[in-house]
């Protein structure tokens, strides 16, 4: 397919092979012009020789013009100089032409019309006197050869065509397998650049997860050294009511030993919760702290909650507090950590719901004192503040979970509630 390929390009001037052929039947014209017996001088049967041949250098870019050249040619010399013609020409010259008109001619109703008057023209010399005999045989012969000659030059024309198809073809589809491979490189660059955004952001997210985390341990551990100061102030101020009761039992014991056994059993209940309340604090804090002998007053308990309330209510923020069943006595620890839950509680509804419609409420049973904070949706036109550092809860929970309680907080209809569960049994 190479070859035909070959010689059936048209390339932009004469090629070597068409250099060498049409120099080779210049010379085997030239040679019958001046041996075969004919009419006319030499000079002019080596014009007519030329007139045959030469054109065909140009056969490839313009085959139809080479038929009418050489057909031109052929009926001047017939007609300028008439007689019989002895050699072959331009009979090899011709079959060259019409092979030519049938594999070059750009369009194939053209090279159909250059065979047909290439045949025309070779059969009308017998009757036009240029050979000597006209007999069925050579007439049969002479247009087997013309037609073959065509028919060889269109084989070769449809082969070409077939071979530049498949060519093109095979380039489409090599081009379609370049593209693909440019597009599956293009996915794999794309995919890799996705799997490293995705690891930066995992590790960006890892990064936040763990300050996070620091933040949070960081404010458990502030949290739980204020609660320790906290009981330290309460275990002080119990050790300082135990220290008045024993006094005052030890006055009363010669006077009157039944109240001086009410001051010694007094002082007993307060000295076991100061001894609670002290495992607490190392529960919460097992390193030495520093002594903070400072405040001896005792911390707010849940009694003062009405106080805060109407603090929180002249502050602006309509709270309502409600408390139910029986107190009794309730260890000064577990007493402050509910005032500080009920306290933060509503530092956190004046700092994001802003005047909006709050209740307090404080329960108590024999096992149980349950808080309950919940305020309704703040206003359309309240302006929160910024978010908080998560710290308020984060202290909530670590007060109550000192005494083995609970605290919940969370979205509450269009508001907010903190609810908290403290076992008046932990010890």
């Amino acid at each position: 397919m190479d070859a035909l390929t070959t010689l059936a390009r048209v390339p932009r001037r004469p090629t070597r092979a068409d250099v060498t052929l049409t120099a080779v039947l210049f010379a085997w014209a030239l040679l019958e012009a001046a041996t075969a017996a004919g009419p006319g001088a030499w000079w002019q049967r080596a014009l007519f020789a030329a007139g045959v041949t030469l054109p065909l250098l140009v056969r490839r870019r313009a085959p139809t013009a080479v038929v009418v050249a050489l057909v031109a040619v052929l009926m001047v010399r017939v007609f300028a100089v008439p007689g019989v013609e002895e050699s072959t020409f331009p009979f090899p010259s011709m079959l060259v032409a019409v092979f030519s008109a049938a594999l070059h001619a750009r369009r194939p109703v053209v090279a159909v019309a250059g065979g047909v008057v290439t045949l025309v023209a070779m059969l009308s010399l017998y009757p036009l006197g240029y050979y000597e005999t006209d007999t069925p045989g050579q007439l049969f012969i002479l247009a087997f050869f013309i037609a073959g000659a065509w028919t060889g030059g269109w084989l070769v024309r449809l082969r070409a065509a077939q071979a530049a198809t498949a060519h093109r073809e095979a380039r489409a589809r090599a081009e379609d397998a370049d593209t693909a491979r440019r597009e599956a490189r293009a996915r794999a660059e794309d995919a890799e650049t996705a799997r490293r955004e995705a690891e930066a952001r995992t590790a960006e997210a890892e990064a936040a997860r763990s300050e996070a985390r620091s933040r949070a341990a960081e404010a458990v551990a502030a949290e739980r050294e204020r609660i320790a100061r906290e009981l330290h102030d309460v275990v002080a101020h119990s050790l300082s009511i135990v220290a008045v009761q024993a006094g005052a039992a030890e006055e009363l014991m010669a006077i009157d030993p039944d109240l001086a056994r009410r001051h010694v059993a007094a002082a007993r209940r307060t000295a076991r919760e100061a001894l609670t309340e002290m495992r607490h604090v190392l529960d919460v804090q097992r390193d030495d702290a520093a002594d903070d002998a400072s405040a001896l007053a005792p911390q707010p308990t849940l009694e003062r909650v009405a106080d805060l309330v109407d603090e929180v209510r002249a502050a602006g923020l309509p709270v309502t507090l409600a408390v139910g069943g029986e107190r009794g006595d309730v260890a000064p620890g577990l007493d402050l950590a509910g005032f500080r839950i009920v306290q933060e509680a509503l530092t956190n509804v004046r700092r994001h719901a802003g005047p909006a419609a709050t209740t307090v409420h404080i329960g108590y049973t024999a096992r149980w004192i349950d808080v309950a904070v919940r305020n309704a949706a703040p206003a359309p036109d309240h302006r929160q503040g910024p978010p908080g550092s998560g710290r308020g809860l984060i202290g909530m929970r670590e007060r109550a979970r000192l005494y083995g309680g609970t605290v919940t907080a969370g979205p509450d209809g269009e508001g907010f509630a903190v609810e908290a569960r403290l076992p008046r049994g932990s010890a």
